[in-house]
């Protein structure tokens, strides 16, 4: 069995302006919640299974958990990877508190796999069919802790965070300039979790880092995400492949709708 963990908890409140209350990776983009664009992208064979760490507005991210279904298309990929037939379960868990993205994944220990692949619910992975394999075999090559996905700091509107050396990322600051950016792809063993302290993503991976524990997956490739309502924007428009966002805000009755 092959596990996909989303964190989708966040409260968004960059995004303030365009979700009104409801949870950031459920505002519309491209005519549908940006998690079901997120869901479709990481949700590839050999991934079986698929738990969502939801916090505030959990309500509507289970319900997005009860009707997605994967698209039904073929993967292009130069090594087919034989499907199994395990049907795919998605289950919702709920933190009791907000507890940052690495202390959701300390509450929801008991049911995280020994390893798994997760994504953050407000950034698009890439556009990759063998995503789990690329990272998974980082893991396995490089004896590591976890793997994250980079990509150049150019791909991103943010500053760089991430400085590597050969196979490892030996910095993880995000208040200091750096030449690559995390794209919100990462591959854990759980036992980082135990090993490791800190809640949130900087004391976590800054100490993985330094204990050449966390190797990289560099992915040249546009990070699109919507931290913002710009960014936001910027989303709608390369997801429905036009020269300018066609997205307005939606309306309060939409978003509830959602």
């Amino acid at each position: 069995m092959t596990q996909l963990v989303v964190l989708c908890g966040g409260l968004g409140t960059r995004m303030a302006a365009v979700s009104d209350g409801v949870q950031k990776c459920m505002v519309p983009v491209a005519g549908r919640p940006f998690l079901s664009h997120v869901l479709d992208r990481a949700v590839r064979p050999p991934v079986d299974r698929v738990l969502l760490l939801a916090g505030h507005d959990a309500r509507s991210v289970r319900e997005l958990a009860d009707a997605w279904q994967p698209p039904h298309q073929e993967e292009s990929l130069s090594t087919p990877i034989p499907r199994t037939g395990t049907p795919l379960h998605v289950e919702t868990l709920v933190e009791a508190a907000p507890a940052g993205p690495v202390g959701a994944l300390r509450e929801a220990s008991s049911h995280l796999d020994d390893e798994f692949l997760l994504v953050l619910g407000d950034v698009l992975p890439p556009d990759r069919g063998d995503l789990w394999q690329a990272l998974s075999g980082t893991l396995r090559r490089q004896q590591a802790q976890a793997v994250m996905s980079v990509a150049p700091e150019n791909r991103s509107h943010d500053p760089g965070n991430i400085s590597v050396d050969g196979p490892w990322i030996d910095r993880y600051d995000k208040g200091t300039a750096a030449p690559y950016i995390d794209r919100g792809v990462r591959f854990l063993r759980r036992d980082a979790l135990e090993s490791q302290s800190g809640d949130s993503d900087g004391p976590f991976f800054g100490a993985l880092a330094a204990q050449r524990r966390l190797a990289h997956w560099i992915c040249d490739e546009p990070i699109i995400e919507i931290g913002t309502p710009d960014r936001w924007r910027h989303a709608c428009a390369t997801l429905a492949d036009l020269p300018s966002g066609p997205c307005s805000t939606p309306s309060r009755a939409e978003r509830q709708r959602r």
